[in-house]
């Protein structure tokens, strides 16, 4: 029951992570609050940073979820697109601690390719339900989820409040097409 016991490990992070935030997370308190022995962990994870990375594909897949549950909601190509920035920016809002989990310094390019995995996946899976007809480039989807990104750095961080911004006056500028009249 390996895949059991690991699957209970990361449940038991992402309760901690949401409850407590991520300095909370340690292989010991993650085992503890599953209800295992102090060395369960370490068998399915080197260290900790292995473990937030097993998380971080956790809140990818939820992520990925929350979005195509609201783009698959519209037909119309940019009406899909509002909903994917919309999505994105209320997912990083409403779980800021994941959020920022996923786009933590910690996980460097090349070591951890579950990671890596699950965010080509997201592209790939995201693709055809944004576009609404087809599956669009990965460059087009780099585009688009750096921007929902930028958004939700924006929204998390206060910025357009402060300023009085709207979140869908900025997704309509975005949808309309950056620099272009509008």
């Amino acid at each position: 029951m390996i895949d059991g016991t690991r699957t209970r490990l990361i449940d038991s992070a992402l309760s901690l992570l949401r409850e407590q935030g991520l300095d909370a997370v340690t292989l010991r308190a993650v085992g503890e609050l599953a209800g295992l022995s102090r060395m369960a962990p370490y068998r399915h994870f080197a260290d900790k940073t292995a473990l937030l990375a097993a998380l971080a594909v956790r809140v990818i897949a939820d992520l990925t979820a929350h979005l195509a549950a609201a783009v698959l909601q519209h037909g119309e190509h940019e009406q899909r697109l509002r909903a994917f920035y919309r999505s994105y920016v209320e997912y990083a809002v409403e779980h800021p601690e994941e959020y920022r989990l996923v786009f933590a310094s910690q996980f460097p390019v090349g070591h951890h390719p579950e990671l890596e995995e699950a965010i080509d996946e997201v592209m790939t899976a995201l693709s055809p339900d944004v576009a609404g007809h087809g599956p669009r480039s990965k460059a087009t989807m780099a585009a688009l989820l750096a921007t929902a990104h930028g958004l939700a750095e924006f929204a998390t961080l206060g910025p357009l409040a402060h300023k009085g911004i709207g979140l869908d006056d900025i997704i309509d500028v975005i949808v309309k097409g950056v620099g272009r009249p509008g």
